[in-house]
């Protein structure tokens, strides 16, 4: 008798496992389906990684002033907000002014637009979004693909690391499958 009430108790609770497991399969399936696929590096779709690759072969990635000396070129998909971006720094003595009307004189004439003028970030204890000063967008592949230039001594903060004064950078970024901002 007890041999057979523990076959009892056993099937019971294998009917029990095996139903919880098909609701935890339903409820897992349902949120693939309703959030987009899910990636092994959290926000960042195979999709947008190979994006990546398009933004950084984009001619106005090695657009610059002759008197601009390239520096260090990166290019990926940021894995937090789900973005490909490519970006090019370069180091340069020219002035602020003679920079930005370079870009946007470029920008114009590979049809990138205008999002208007966007200063400088002060910087604070709180977290900057973005350092650009000048925004630009434009479709690509489908998507809009945002181009900013930007100073990284703009979001230098007293007491930690002090980027250059003669540096400035470009980056895009875009995303098929989630957010992006200059």
């Amino acid at each position: 008798m007890l041999i057979d009430s523990s076959k009892t108790v056993i099937a019971v609770l294998l009917r029990r496992t095996a139903g919880l497991a098909v609701i935890g399969a339903l409820v897992v399936g349902a949120s693939i389906g309703c959030s987009g696929p899910l990636t092994p590096l959290g926000g960042c779709s195979t999709r947008d990684e190979r994006f990546a690759v398009v933004l950084a072969d984009l001619p106005i990635m090695s657009a610059h002033p002759d008197a601009a000396t390239p520096r260090d070129r990166y290019s990926g998909c940021d894995t937090d907000d789900g973005f490909a971006y490519a970006e090019q720094r370069y180091q340069s003595e020219l002035d602020r002014e003679t920079i930005m009307s370079f870009y946007r004189a470029t920008a114009a004439a590979d049809r990138w637009h205008a999002d208007g003028k966007n200063p400088a970030p002060v910087p604070s204890a709180g977290l900057v979004v973005s350092g650009a000063v000048g925004c630009f967008h434009k479709e690509i592949d489908g998507t809009t693909v945002y181009f900013g230039v930007f100073f990284p001594s703009d979001l230098n903060v007293p007491g930690e690391i002090q980027e250059p004064n003669d540096l400035y950078g470009i980056e895009l970024t875009g995303s098929h499958d989630g957010g992006a901002w200059c």
